[in-house]
Parts: structure tokens; C-alpha cells; sequence
């Protein structure tokens, strides 16, 4: 993406004022979510003189809803916990000091509130690129 200089007498490489711009733009792309692979397509595209804007805007439309999905997950998620510790409160207030609740088995119960959507580290969760 980014072809080195040749090395100066002292070792040291003098890159051209473009490369900082071009760095930027890697940088902020990464980000926003783009990988290195999609980068290094888009880039090629452009500095073969193809014009990969609606590509570019396709790939940016795709990552916001997935993104946007991942956000429905997790306040969902977020309610199905805060609604398991509410029961788990009430368990534990009627439990005596040095006794078991019950609180991980009650996960298992059917009629659970626990969690019932994906975890946030699970693998199905991740982005769909």
C-alpha cells in the first residue's frame, strides 16, 4: 500500500508528503470498521485509476447495519440481565448468609430470564463482512 523509499546515507528513510495523508486515511478506515483486506482491495482499485466509490459506500452501508444490529443484541441482552439480577436479588434477599441460592442453576431452569439471546463474545455475534 505504502512503497518504502529507498534508505539515505544516515539509514533513514524520506518518504514523500502524500504518504502521511495516505497513512491518515488507513488509519480512520480501520476505525470505521474497514479490514485490512477490503482496504487493500479498494486501494488497489484506486490507484489503478478505477473510481470504487459505490463500493466503498456499499462496504460502509453493510458495516452500519451490522453495527446497528449489534446494538438491538445488546440492549437486549442488557434488559435480559438487568431483569436476571432483579430475580436473582429477590433469591438472594430470602437466602440466609452462607447458603447457596441457586443463582447459576436457575439459568439453566426454563423459565428463566436469563439471557436468551447471543452473548456478546459469542462467535455468531461478530460482524457479518
Amino acid at each position: 500500500m505504502i512503497r518504502r523509499p529507498p534508505r539515505q546515507a544516515n539509514g533513514y528513510r524520506s518518504y514523500p508528503p502524500e504518504t502521511l495523508a495516505r497513512v491518515q486515511l488507513i488509519r480512520r478506515s480501520l476505525a470505521i470498521g474497514f479490514t485490512l483486506n477490503e482496504l487493500a482491495e479498494i486501494l488497489r482499485g484506486r490507484d489503478g485509476g478505477g473510481a470504487p466509490c459505490r463500493k466503498v459506500r456499499n462496504l460502509t452501508a453493510t458495516k452500519l447495519e451490522n453495527i446497528e444490529e449489534r446494538l438491538r443484541e445488546l440492549v437486549t441482552l442488557r434488559d435480559e440481565l438487568r431483569a436476571t439480577l432483579k430475580q436473582w436479588d429477590v433469591a438472594l434477599a430470602k437466602t440466609p448468609a452462607h447458603q447457596r441460592s441457586g443463582l447459576l442453576e436457575s439459568l439453566s431452569l426454563p423459565n428463566s430470564i436469563c439471557p436468551k439471546r447471543l452473548s456478546p463474545f459469542s462467535a455468531t455475534a461478530k460482524t457479518k463482512n
